[in-house]
């Protein structure tokens, strides 16, 4: 049996009639939307924003004008990226940063791509999602909160 390493939260030891045994008590799954605020940390500063859940997204992606102003870097590959909309293939830089969804921390690469005629400035994909701490409920809508786009540090 394989145990995620996010999940476990405890584990203990335990003799039952001469033989050990092992319990392992998996964290409880954090509930979140299908619109979230997230924190975005770069060198130069973070920025607290709405990000949208997607569960069809392999990576996670971050608009260019949000990237370049907290800083995020430096570029570490390029990822190749098939749009939604258009029957092509694009590539994207990646580039290092940390994303934090519902007090959870995410030191990955994310893309980098121009989401300025989107609604949302991230887009939150599987490469956060597949950790298994999240529960998406459809329903919940995030809470009401000013929206800070960047600050320095």
């Amino acid at each position: 049996m394989c145990i995620g390493q996010a999940n476990v939260g405890l584990i203990l030891g335990s003799l039952i009639n001469g033989v050990a045994a092992l319990f392992v008590k998996k964290k409880e799954p954090i509930v979140i939307g299908p619109i979230e605020y997230v924190k975005v940390i770069g060198h130069h500063g973070e920025a607290r924003v709405k990000g949208k859940v997607d569960t069809g997204a392999s990576r996670t992606s971050v608009d260019v004008w949000l990237a370049a102003n907290i800083g995020l870097g430096p570029t570490v590959d390029v990822a190749k990226v098939k749009s939604s909309f258009l029957d092509e293939v694009r590539t994207r830089p990646l580039v290092r940063g940390i994303v934090e969804i519902a007090g959870v921390r995410f030191p990955l690469a994310v893309t980098v791509n121009d989401r300025s005629d989107m609604r949302y400035p991230v887009l939150i994909g599987m490469d956060i999602l597949k950790s298994g701490r999240f529960l998406i409920d459809p329903t919940r809508r995030p809470p009401k909160y000013a929206l800070k786009r960047a600050k320095s540090s």
